[in-house]
């Protein structure tokens, strides 16, 4: 996994048919607003989750969509601490800047720098399904500003759905 996530401003929903400027991936359920330009990677999957990111020209910033699911129904507390931890072992290290309960996304806004990537993250729980949905910049360089409003705004434009 990308070592971090983020989210949407929506709670979940089912999945229009078509949504004007969006992209629906059944693979991680969701609609996404990948911004123009930006080159989709392959999609990342194991038995437990699927990721999908999107590159910006630069190569220094992220969008991306995580969906994952639970062994059982668990706070966002623990997810992020969860997500913290793998963010650690695959950069090296985690650090998390902010956290606020975000009722509206059953979940959770965050913020984390690891040793690769800082990710701005919104994380949506339902039941035992969760997604990540982020904007992250590359840690060790300066942020490209215009970039990374654009990959907020793909990140708050994205439509989770609850199968």
């Amino acid at each position: 996994m990308f070592a971090g996530f983020t989210g949407c401003a929506s709670k979940p929903a089912v999945l229009p048919a078509t949504m004007p400027g969006g992209i629906q991936l059944d693979s991680v359920l969701a609609i996404c607003y990948p911004p123009a330009g930006w080159s989709a990677e392959p999609l990342k999957n194991s038995d437990r989750h699927t990721h999908q990111i999107w590159i910006s020209p630069s190569r220094d910033t992220a969008y991306g969509v995580a969906h994952f699911s639970l062994p059982i129904p668990i706070g966002s507390d623990f997810v992020l601490w969860f997500f913290l931890r793998e963010m650690k072992r695959n950069e090296g290290r985690a650090t998390l800047v902010s956290k606020e309960s975000a009722p509206e996304l059953s979940g959770l806004r965050f913020e984390a720098i690891g040793g690769l990537y800082h990710v701005r993250a919104n994380m949506i729980l339902h039941g035992r399904q969760g997604w990540v949905v982020y904007a992250a910049t590359a840690a060790d360089r300066s942020t490209n500003e215009l970039e990374l409003k654009k990959a907020i705004w793909a990140r708050n434009e994205t439509i989770i759905a609850v199968p």
